[in-house]
């Protein structure tokens, strides 16, 4: 029986150790398949962690985006109250632009007036001036012919007082 209990023994370690070889094979395949879950699992966690701090960098960056957008809006809602002060103010400007352009029309006008009325009144002397100039040379002439027929008249006064003596001596000389 030793014989046979050996052999079955040698017979069942073999079993053993082939069942034992299976099993540490297949121990070391689920192994291999459980470190390579286990790195796709830690690759995972840290693509979630990645994915995690991304996230709240994101959302840090979307609370400043929100942030600077609330500013921005409040800071256009500024700009469109000045941009509607500026447009009254602009309007008014319009209205007193046209009011000084009517102004200036109207001024145009009565320098025109004025030029027309100025070149009458420069025609007008003129004519005065030639008016006067032809005035003074009949006055000259009229002041000579005066001055010449009172050489006239007293040549005459005197003629008349030499022939009145004369006639005296005529007369008082044939009595």
């Amino acid at each position: 029986m030793s014989d046979a209990s050996n052999d079955r023994l040698e017979q069942l370690r073999t079993e053993l150790e082939d069942i034992l070889a299976e099993r540490l094979q297949a121990l070391s395949e689920t192994l291999r398949g459980a470190e390579g879950a286990t790195r796709r699992i830690v690759a995972a966690e840290l693509e979630i962690e990645r994915a995690r701090a991304r996230r709240e960098q994101l959302e840090g960056e979307v609370a400043e985006l929100e942030a600077s957008a609330h500013q921005e809006s409040e800071s256009m809602e500024g700009i469109r109250a000045r941009h509607a002060e500026l447009l009254s103010e602009r309007s008014t400007l319009d209205d007193e632009v046209g009011r000084l352009q009517a102004e200036v029309s109207e001024a145009d006008g009565e320098l025109e007036r004025t030029r027309t009325k100025v070149a009458q009144l420069e025609a007008e002397a003129e004519a005065l001036r030639s008016e006067n100039a032809g005035l003074k040379a009949k006055l000259k002439t009229l002041e000579e012919n005066i001055a010449r027929m009172r050489r006239l008249k007293e040549e005459l006064m005197s003629s008349i007082s030499g022939l009145t003596q004369q006639m005296t001596g005529l007369a008082g000389g044939s009595e």
